[in-house]
Order: structure tokens, then sequence, then C-alpha cells
């Protein structure tokens, strides 16, 4: 996991110069990430309100409203907002803003829910967004041109329905494919197919089994990390199944996933895996998580970036089935790994 720095000593205190003190004392440890902004809130009440089972809903519609003026009032006046390799953004006013420079390029658009997972203050709502370009994005000139975006929100919420912190994931390299520009081992797969129906919702129970499913997921990860073949192979069912947004990627089977077991440790050096939140909800676990090193080999279609470090935010859910993983959804965008403000 992630370790805790450490802050050397710059000098002396004042009053302290004499060369008859001893010696300086060691480092003091230093958690950096105790001087983060705080970005969820506690939900108060002991279960999901009403007012938040209308937030997936809501939200959705709020994405195809005209420069997103539906989302501000459903929204914390101090909202964080953050996608893998952008600056966040914080306030009522800077997430609208978020949003509008992230999906605004696209007209005529439309979102279709296909799966809600609840809990009393955290919503993951799995979304596909269609639309056409018509105004620059990502460098992108406007090439009217319709896309499929298939994505993923992670949003916080209070009992009233207020969203107080939004975490969107989604696919960017493969948004530019269908508009033409993007990596050439995106260029040939169609866009992702747009669901139908109402959707799947799921709400969490506080079982038992929900605790042991997370406990399950997060040693998957750990497995990972050290480098356990066997734990890793082991937590999944024979016909695991690991869905990418990058479908070259995906895994089908056990021989499949030893195989991306060992391309993951071969690619990433020092790999280190840390979860950022996890929940269980009924059968399924949702991972937000970080997976960093140094890039020795290619991943999906970004080539080695040798004596760099990077840092790559993933959301993954997990079905489990009789205590093991049986399906896993996976989303990030791999254009991070190339972002400046990757360290």
């Amino acid at each position: 996991m992630r370790s805790i720095l450490l802050l050397g000593v710059a000098g002396l205190l004042l009053g302290a110069c004499s060369s008859d003190n001893a010696a300086s004392p060691p480092p003091a440890p230093v958690d950096w990430h105790a001087f983060d902004l705080p970005r969820h809130f506690d939900a108060g009440a002991s279960g999901v309100t009403v007012s938040e089972r209308q937030v997936a809903e809501q939200y959705a519609a709020a994405l195809t409203s005209p420069g997103f003026a539906a989302l501000g009032p459903k929204l914390d006046s101090d909202a964080h907002f953050q996608f893998p390799g952008a600056a966040d953004a914080r306030a009522r006013d800077g997430v609208v803003q978020a949003h509008e420079k992230l999906l605004g390029a696209f007209d005529r658009r439309a979102v279709t829910v296909s799966r809600v997972w609840r809990t009393p203050n955290e919503q993951t709502v799995e979304w596909t967004l269609t639309g056409v370009q018509t105004k620059d994005w990502m460098g992108v000139a406007p090439t009217q041109k319709p896309v499929v975006i298939r994505g993923i929100s992670l949003l916080w919420t209070k009992d009233d329905g207020t969203i107080t912190d939004v975490h969107v994931v989604f696919d960017t390299a493969l948004v530019k494919a269908q508009l033409g520009v993007g990596p050439k081992e995106l260029l040939g797969p169609p866009p992702p197919a747009v669901p139908s129906g109402a959707p799947q919702v799921f709400e969490q129970g506080s079982t038992p089994e929900e605790a042991g499913n997370v406990a399950i997921a997060r040693g998957w990860l750990d497995a990972l990390e050290s480098g356990n073949e066997a734990a890793y192979l082991g937590a999944a069912t024979d016909d695991v199944t690991v869905e990418t947004s990058e479908r070259f990627q995906s895994v089908h089977g056990r021989d499949d996933l030893r195989a991306y077991f060992k391309m993951l440790r071969k690619a990433i050096g020092q790999l280190d895996t840390t979860v950022d939140n996890a929940w269980g909800v009924g059968r399924y676990v949702i991972l937000e998580y970080t997976v960093a090193g140094e890039q020795l080999g290619p991943l999906g279609w970004v080539a080695p970036q040798r004596d760099k470090v990077f840092r790559l935010d993933k959301v993954s859910i997990a079905e489990l089935s009789g205590g093991k993983i049986s399906h896993v959804w996976k989303y990030d965008n791999l254009g991070q790994l190339l972002s400046a403000s990757n360290p």
C-alpha cells in the first residue's frame, strides 16, 4: 500500500543552534493525505432515503440538459468533482463547468442508465451517453460524428438527495477513436451497444456476506500487488470474465486471467494498489482504487513510459458467486498515463 512519506528536517529550530546540542532529531513522518480537503460527507440516516433513490435518474437527466443547467440545483455548495487525468473541480459552479468541459462538446445528448448500486451515502451509476460532436473536444475539432460513451459515476449524497461528490470514469481514447483520431489499436471495433430497458438497481443490505465479499475483492488486489499468482487465481471462478473498456484486454477463463496477471506484473514495476473506497452491495463489490508503479511494458495502446512513475485511477465492479469472483467490469482512462498531471 502507499507508504508514508518522510519529511527531512531542513535545519535546527531557533534557540537550538549551539554546538553543544545533541544530534538533530530524526525526520518526522508526515502523511501528506492529511492535508487533503474532505470529499465525502456522512449520510446521517441509517438507510437510503426516498430523495436519494431519485438521485441516479435525476443525475442522468441533468447530463442531457443544455449547459448542464439541471445539474447545479442537485449539487451541494461545496461539491467536488474528479476525472482521471484532469484537475479536480470544487464548488457547485466548478462541478457544473467540469461536466461541460468533459461532455458539453456533444449535442443531442441522451443518457441510458443500465445499473445502479446504492448505499446510504453513495451511489454507483453505470451509464451510456450518445451524442454528436459539435464543438472542440480534447484537441479534436468538431466532426459532427455520433459517439457512444460508456462510463460510470460515483455519487456521494446527503439524505435530502444533494450530491456532495462526483467521480466520473470513462475511456477518452475510445471516444476519440469514434471521432477518427484515436489510437490505431482502437479504430476497428464498433462503439459500445446502447442498453435498453429499465436499469437494474441493487441496494446495500449491510449483511455479513457483503462484508465478506469486500474482503475477498480487496484480497484479490493485494494478491496482484504482492505477485501472489496462486492467490490471485484462487480468488476467481474457473470461468471468470473480466470486461474492460478496451475489449482486446478482456479476460475469459482462468488461462486468460493467468496471462492478464503476468502481463500486469511484467508491465508495471514496483506495482502498488491502493483501495480508496469499497462497498459491498448484494453479490457485488464496488472498488475505487489506484494502480501505480513504473511502466516497463505496454498497457493497452500506451507504450512504455520508462523512468516515469504513474498512477491510474480505476473503478471495478466485481460480481461474486460461491465466495469467488465470477465477473468483473473495469472502468479506467488509459489516457491518464500520458497526462501531464500524472506523477
